[in-house]
């Protein structure tokens, strides 16, 4: 989580770090002794690395998002179904298919995002981050893609749903 808040200040080199100390501290841990909220299973832990890396950018970080997002979605259909958070599960499709975008993948981008819109319900953080991938898709050099735009389309088509319609920004 402090790698993903470092990535989000800006400051890629100390977000880099600390996803390497988590790493190294992954494989010293033992067991969760905590359950339930209080753990933090390696799939998580592979969910917000590939966040972090897209938000450092670049792109070797990109190729690197793919890797850890690929390995938080194979993590979280082995796992448990007790360990199984099905919106870090969509904020790994949705990681996938932005570092896929980033790649000019666009089609792959589009295959993944079908596994985020397979869900019928999205949290506040999924929504954001969709209609920040759709307004990626409506600039350039995606904005004349007949498949971005139909990305495009349907994002907006999922994201205004009724039950999303508020500002996911504002409390309820």
């Amino acid at each position: 989580m402090e790698a993903r808040a470092r990535a989000a200040e800006g400051d890629k080199r100390s977000a880099l770090r600390v996803l390497a100390l988590a790493h190294e501290a992954r494989g010293a841990a033992g067991p969760d002794e905590l359950p339930g909220v209080f753990s933090f299973p390696e799939a998580k832990q592979w969910a917000y690395a590939g966040t972090t890396l897209l938000a450092v950018g670049g792109d070797e970080q990109t190729r690197h998002a793919i890797g850890a997002s690929s390995r938080a979605v194979e993590l979280y259909h082995a796992g448990p179904e007790g360990e199984r958070s099905p919106s870090d599960l969509q904020a790994a499709h949705l990681d996938l298919a932005t570092a896929y975008l980033a790649s000019g993948q666009v089609e792959r981008a589009g295959a993944k995002l079908s596994e985020v819109f397979a869900a019928e319900v999205f949290t506040a953080s999924i929504t954001i981050r969709l209609r920040n991938l759709a307004a990626l898709l409506g600039s350039e050099p995606y904005r004349g893609a007949r498949s971005a735009v139909d990305l495009r389309a349907h994002i907006h088509e999922v994201t205004v749903r009724p039950a999303l319609a508020s500002n996911p920004t504002e409390p309820r």
